[in-house]
């Protein structure tokens, strides 16, 4: 048995709710928690990126990682909410002698020296146990192998489904973090080893038949058959539709399909823009969405990083980045720190054409006749929604996205999450699709009950985060048109609050360097409890309207 190891006084932590990590190894430390009375002892850093859960904060009885809200339970470290997928590891604890002792396990979870470079599911935590006695003749059919669906057969899983379970995914790639791609990928600070989200025998124990490389063509809802390329058809007793998204191409730009002309969706896409910047003199980003500007910081990165020479230069429509979404406050900031590490923007500004020699990018020409050189182009203009192959099966949204009610329903039998997920949104009126990776996966939680007939409503609060040399911003809501935005702090030193009004209510927030008011106002928008726009023009403390 395990030696037990003094861990703390028995004084240690004094508040209810209070927690605190201490050494317990050279290479483990464990997060002593008091509730109710009594201490827990967890592992101190969350399983997904390994971010320190002392500087998280405990609501509803669930531990909330400080940077992407990850939940797990006080109690016994279930997962409560991703973007983690394993439970959160716990450690027998008793009090004696005035001190705390706490016993590991032979190999606890060690702290991520790199959490860029490590594999998502490998920073700790313990997969969930596939249930070996569950039998059930029925087949869920799971179409995507991204963030929704994989969460999705995972979820199925957990909540004992024992029938047969078939992931279906475009990718040659078993599923992997997109979320790195344009972020620690690009910037070579993680290898392809650092992506999947599960290794192949996390598959096989948990009898998930994982198709890759294969593409959904059409859905006879009637027969309940999806078919497939070069593959017979999958009858289906449930069917969860999460395909995700395909980049914009621009298709009507002359020389889009020169060589060096490169999209970022894949991990594939990635490599070969890595490979293409390797030894490129000018890169030259279209367009500044949030793929766009993270790719850019991430190549600017490198360059700093590796002493390289090379150009980085963003084409945008918009004066600011980000200006719909966040606002031209803050778009104006983000450019401004691109700038200081050397990006060069051409803003309100159109591509007219791509121009190359013996059939590869050697420029990009403006609308105004300004020649950018380019040895490689990166598109990152938008997404839209991979369904084509649903287009005689439904009645498609203009975008491509297809309406759910609020159990994401699609039809009998049928559900749909992530990307293409056309749904009602409980924070505020109308129906919504939403491309974030955290929110995608909670989608594929609640499909997944629901097709075990739990009878769900989706009522999640939307959340997503960008990182940009450095600097991370986070979002909380959702509010695709608002009236007024009211800030609190400074942008310009990335130390601010960004409140979202819509018809007189806050509807959303964004935030840099305030990571524990944003886990505060997140629970404020599920709880519909967010104060008045006139309250938040003046100085709010916001940890006490959490008792309200």
């Amino acid at each position: 048995m395990p030696p037990e190891i003094n861990l703390a006084p028995a004084d240690a932590l004094r508040n209810d709710g209070e927690m605190r990590a201490y050494p317990a190894t050279p290479d483990t430390e464990v997060l002593l928690v008091r509730r109710q009375g009594q201490y827990r002892a967890l592992a101190a850093r969350c399983p997904h990126y390994g971010a320190p859960l002392d500087k998280g904060r405990i609501i509803n009885d669930q531990i909330v990682c400080p940077w992407h809200h990850a939940c797990f339970r006080v109690d016994d470290g279930h997962l409560c909410q991703p973007p983690a997928l394993d439970v959160l590891p716990t450690y027998p604890i008793r009090v004696a002698d005035g001190r705390i002792w706490v016993t590991l396990p032979a190999h606890p979870a060690a702290a991520a020296d790199s959490p860029d470079a490590t594999p998502t599911a490998l920073v700790g935590g313990t997969p969930p146990a596939p249930d070996r006695t569950a039998t059930d003749e029925r087949t869920f059919v799971i179409v995507g192998a991204g963030a929704a669906g994989q969460f999705a057969a995972q979820t199925l899983r957990t909540e004992g489904f024992g029938g047969r379970i078939v992931l279906v995914g475009a990718d040659p790639a078993a599923p992997y973090d997109r979320t790195k791609l344009s972020k620690a990928f690009l910037a070579g600070k993680a290898d392809k080893k650092a992506l999947p989200l599960r290794q192949p025998k996390f598959y096989e124990q948990q009898r998930i038949e994982l198709l890759t490389d294969t593409r959904a063509t059409g859905l006879d809802l009637k027969q309940r058959q999806l078919q497939l390329a070069g593959r017979a058809p999958l009858t289906y007793d449930k069917l969860l539709l999460a395909p995700g998204s395909r980049p914009n191409t621009l298709p009507q730009l002359p020389g889009h399909d020169l060589g060096g002309v490169l999209l970022l969706r894949t991990v594939q896409d990635a490599a070969a823009i890595r490979k293409a910047a390797a030894d490129a003199e000018h890169v030259v980003i279209i367009g500044s969405s949030f793929i766009g500007m993270e790719a850019a910081a991430s190549l600017a990165t490198e360059n700093k990083e590796q002493d390289k020479k090379r150009q980085i230069t963003v084409v945008a429509r918009d004066k600011e980045p980000f200006a719909k979404v966040l606002g031209p406050e803050i778009g104006a900031m983000f450019r401004h720190l691109h700038i200081g590490h050397g990006v060069q923007f051409e803003a309100e500004a159109e591509v007219a054409a791509l121009e190359g020699e013996n059939g590869r990018v050697t420029a990009v020409r403006l609308a105004s006749g300004q020649l950018l050189p380019a040895d490689v182009v990166v598109l990152g203009v938008g997404v839209q929604p991979a369904t084509e192959f649903l287009a005689d099966a439904f009645e498609l949204e203009k975008d491509g996205g297809l309406r759910v009610d609020a159990h994401l329903r699609a039809a009998e039998h049928v559900y749909a999450a992530g990307d293409v997920a056309l749904f009602p949104l409980t924070t505020g009126p109308g129906r919504h699709r939403i491309e974030h990776w955290r929110l995608a996966q909670q989608h594929g939680a609640c499909a997944a009950r629901n097709m075990l007939g739990q009878k769900e409503a989706f009522s999640e609060v939307p959340f997503f985060w960008t990182q940009q040399f450095g600097k991370s911003l986070r979002y909380a809501g959702h509010a695709t048109d608002y009236d007024e935005i009211i800030f609190q702090g400074q942008i310009d030193k990335q130390e601010f609050l960004a409140l979202y009004v819509q018809q007189n209510r806050l509807v959303a927030a964004a935030g840099m360097g305030r990571d524990d008011d944003m886990l505060v106002i997140m629970e404020l928008l599920r709880r519909n409890q967010m104060p008045t726009p006139a309250a938040a023009r003046g100085k709010i403390e916001w940890e006490p309207l959490l008792a309200r």
